[in-house]
C-alpha cells in the first residue's frame, strides 16, 4: 500500500514504488508540465527506506509554501510549485500515513520537510501553556512571537521582495518586456522633452511599436525556432532596407510624388513597386545566398516572418516625415476637428503604417520563399509575389489621392489582412501541394524524406542543383 498519487493539470497517475517518477518539460518525462519555465528534466521522485524522496534536478526551482526546496521526504499530501511561487503546482500524495501522521497540517512554520509543526507546551495533555508575556516582558502577539518580530513576518510573507529577486520566472521574456514597456513612455518624455524636431516623436513611438508586431507575426506565423542563422540574416535586413531607401527609394519616390498627388495610377503602381522591391530585394539575396554558400532552405513561414521584419523597418524609417506633418497639422490648428484629425493621423502612422508594409512584405516574401525551394518558376514565383505586394501598395496610396473618403482605403486595407493572414494559415499546405506538383517541381523534386516535417525549420543535407 505504498502507491503514490501525482496530479498536475487535474490528472492523476499512480507510481509503485521502486519506480523513478520524472518530472519536467520534456516529453519523456512521466509528467509533463509544458510551461516554459520549468527546467526539461526538472526533478524526480524515489522510493527509499524513509519514503517517497522529492529532488530538484533542472535550473529552475521548486517551491513550497513560497520556499525554496531542493529535496522534500513525502509524510502527506504536498503542494509543490515549479520554477516560481506562483508557477505550475503538482500535488504529491504518498501512502496515508497511520494514527495521528496522516492528519499533520502542511505548517509553513514546520521546520522538518513533511513532519508536523512543534506543539506547543501543555498542549499535549489538554492544559494551558504559559502565559503569552509577563509583567516586564515585551508585549507578545500569537504563539510567543513579539510584535515587533510578527509585523516583520508578516511583511515578509505579503511582500516577499527576496524571494521575488531571485525567482526563475525573471528568465521568462515577458515580464520583462512588460516592465520595459511601462517605463519607455517617461524615458522617451525625460530624454526627449527638449528635442526641437517634429520627427523624434514618430520615430521614438515606432521603435516602440514595431517589436509588438513582430511578436504578434510570430504567434501568427509559428516559423520554427530562431537560430543564429535566422537572426544574422534579420540583422542584414534591417541594414539593407535603411541604406536602399535612403540611397535609392527615396529618390525614386521624389520623381514620382507628383503624378502620385494628382491621382495617376501609374506613377502609384511605380511608388509601389519601388517601394516593395526595397523590402523584397534582402529577401531574395539572403535565400539564394543561403542556398549557394549553405545549401539550406528555410521553411516558407521563416521567410514571411523576415519579411514583416523588413516592412517593420520600412515602416519604422518612413513613419518619421509623416507624423512630423501630422504633429504640425496639430500645432497650427484652430480647430477643434483639424487637431483630431492630427493626433488620429499620428497615431494611425506610429501604430499601422509599419504594420501595413509588414503584411504586404510578408505576402512577397512567401513567394520569394516558395521561388526559391522550387527553381522551375523561380522568377515567375518572385514576380507574382512581388507585384501582389506592389499592387496593393499603389491601390492604398492611389484611393487616398483620389477618393475624398477613408473607406475605399480601409478596403483595400482589408483585403492585404485577408490575403496575408490566409497565407499565415495556409502556407505549409499551399508550399505542400506546391512540391507535389510537376508544373513548379520538374522531374527532379527533392523528395519529402529529405524534408523533416512541416512544421518549421531548414532543409539540409542536399546540392542546390538537385531540385
Amino acid at each position: 500500500m505504498n502507491e503514490l498519487q501525482v496530479t498536475f493539470g487535474g490528472q492523476s497517475q499512480s507510481f509503485e514504488p521502486g519506480q523513478t517518477v520524472r518530472i519536467g518539460r520534456s516529453t519523456d518525462n512521466d509528467i509533463v508540465v509544458t510551461d516554459p519555465t520549468v527546467s526539461r528534466q526538472h526533478a524526480r521522485l524515489t522510493w527509499g527506506p524513509s519514503g517517497w524522496l522529492f529532488e530538484n534536478l533542472g535550473l529552475a526551482r521548486t517551491f513550497r509554501q513560497g520556499q525554496n526546496v531542493t529535496q522534500v521526504l513525502l509524510s502527506q499530501p504536498t503542494e509543490l510549485s515549479l520554477a516560481s511561487p506562483q508557477g505550475p503546482v503538482v500535488l504529491i500524495q504518498p501512502p496515508a500515513a497511520a494514527g495521528a501522521e496522516a492528519a499533520w497540517p502542511d505548517d509553513p512554520r514546520d521546520t522538518r520537510v513533511g513532519g508536523p509543526p512543534e506543539v506547543p507546551p501543555g498542549d499535549q495533555a489538554g492544559h494551558p501553556g504559559p502565559p503569552a508575556h509577563h509583567a516586564g516582558a515585551a508585549p507578545r502577539a500569537d504563539h510567543g512571537i513579539p510584535v515587533a518580530g510578527g509585523l516583520a513576518m508578516a511583511f515578509e510573507i505579503l511582500v516577499p521582495v527576496k524571494s521575488w529577486l531571485t525567482d526563475a520566472g525573471w528568465r521568462q521574456g515577458l515580464r520583462l518586456l512588460v516592465i520595459v514597456y511601462a517605463l519607455l513612455p517617461l524615458v522617451f518624455l525625460a530624454i526627449f522633452s527638449s528635442s526641437r524636431s517634429l520627427s523624434t516623436p514618430g520615430l521614438a513611438y515606432s521603435l516602440y511599436i514595431a517589436p509588438l508586431w513582430a511578436i504578434s507575426f510570430w504567434l501568427l506565423l509559428r516559423p520554427g525556432k530562431l537560430a543564429a542563422t535566422e537572426i544574422g540574416i534579420g540583422i542584414g535586413i534591417v541594414v539593407w532596407v535603411t541604406v536602399w531607401l535612403n540611397l535609392i527609394t527615396v529618390n525614386v519616390n521624389d520623381h514620382l510624388v507628383n503624378g502620385l498627388r494628382s491621382g495617376n495610377f501609374l506613377a502609384a503602381l511605380a511608388v509601389g513597386y519601388n517601394e516593395e522591391i526595397t523590402k523584397a530585394l534582402p529577401i531574395l539575396l539572403a535565400a539564394l545566398i543561403l542556398l549557394k554558400y549553405r545549401s539550406t532552405k528555410l521553411d516558407v513561414r521563416m521567410w514571411m516572418l523576415l519579411g514583416t521584419v523588413a516592412g517593420l523597418t520600412f515602416g519604422v524609417l518612413e513613419e518619421r516625415s509623416y507624423t512630423e506633418v501630422a504633429i504640425a497639422q496639430v500645432a497650427s490648428s484652430h480647430a477643434v476637428s483639424q487637431a483630431d484629425a492630427g493626433v488620429l493621423d499620428f497615431a494611425f502612422r506610429v501604430f499601422v503604417d509599419g504594420f501595413q508594409h509588414a503584411i504586404w512584405a510578408g505576402v512577397s516574401a512567401f513567394f520569394i520563399g516558395m521561388a526559391v525551394n522550387y527553381p522551375r518558376r523561380r522568377w515567375q514565383l518572385v514576380l507574382f509575389g512581388v507585384s501582389i505586394a506592389a499592387i496593393l501598395h499603389a491601390l492604398n496610396d492611389w484611393s487616398l489621392s483620389t477618393f475624398n473618403s477613408y473607406w475605399p482605403w480601409i478596403v483595400i486595407q482589408a483585403i492585404s489582412l485577408l490575403l496575408f493572414i490566409g497565407y499565415t494559415m495556409s502556407a505549409t499546405s499551399i508550399e505542400r501541394q506546391v512540391r507535389r506538383t510537376p508544373l513548379f517541381r520538374g522531374d527532379s523534386i527533392l523528395m519529402d524524406v529529405v524534408r523533416p516535417d512541416d512544421t518549421g525549420g531548414s532543409w539540409t543535407g542536399w546540392r542546390p542543383g538537385s531540385s
